[in-house]
């Protein structure tokens, strides 16, 4: 038998069938990133491509996905951490991020139109939840568009605390099929509830 079989590809429960997925993702097919520049130069190499991509479509997902995603233009320009969080303080990296808020003003299409949507799920304090339902409601936006516009921002990293002890909560991604537990006999040796 062999071996390809046996392995199955975790996904997450809302993902197309893997047949549909290239009918959904609309790839911009924009002119390739000229990663041997200098570093100096790549931000305009960056924005050349954001612009070019800004012309291609009214996604705000699809613009983000190609310029900013895991495999997007930037992160292929700037694959250090170091360079990438220096982009993130330049002229260029700011324009990215207004035309992102452009489309995402003129966009009415649902994100899963064009790819996948993952959900998370944060514990927060009933305070900083009311405060962003108040500045939610000043900025006429829903708290998800809200909570969206605040991750799409840089955040500095003497603004995030120190993780104390061992990360908790779920890893990101897809999880595996959970163990089922196994019933244990009982005192009298049968398994399962006793009446």
């Amino acid at each position: 038998m062999d071996q390809s079989d046996n392995t199955t590809t975790l996904r997450y429960a809302s993902d197309p069938d893997p047949e549909q997925v290239d009918s959904l993702s609309s790839h911009l097919n924009l002119s390739p990133p000229n990663c041997e520049l200098p570093l100096e130069q790549r931000g305009a190499e960056a924005l050349r491509l954001a612009q070019e991509a800004f012309t291609k479509t009214g996604s705000w997902v699809v613009f983000y996905r190609e310029m900013l995603g895991s495999d997007g233009v930037v992160r292929r320009l700037f694959r250090e951490p170091s360079e990438m969080r220096g982009f993130e303080d330049s002229p260029e990296f700011a324009e990215l991020q207004e035309m992102i808020a452009a489309m995402r003003s003129q966009d009415s299409s649902k994100g899963d139109a064009t790819e996948p949507e993952r959900m998370i799920t944060i514990r927060l304090p009933k305070s900083l939840h009311d405060a962003l339902r108040i500045e939610a409601d000043e900025m006429n936006l829903s708290i998800n568009k809200l909570c969206i516009s605040k991750l799409l921002q840089r955040i500095e990293g003497r603004f995030i605390p120190v993780q104390q002890g061992r990360r908790r909560g779920r890893r990101p991604g897809p999880q595996g099929p959970r163990k089922k537990a196994v019933p244990q006999p009982g005192p009298n040796g049968q398994v399962g509830p006793t009446h």
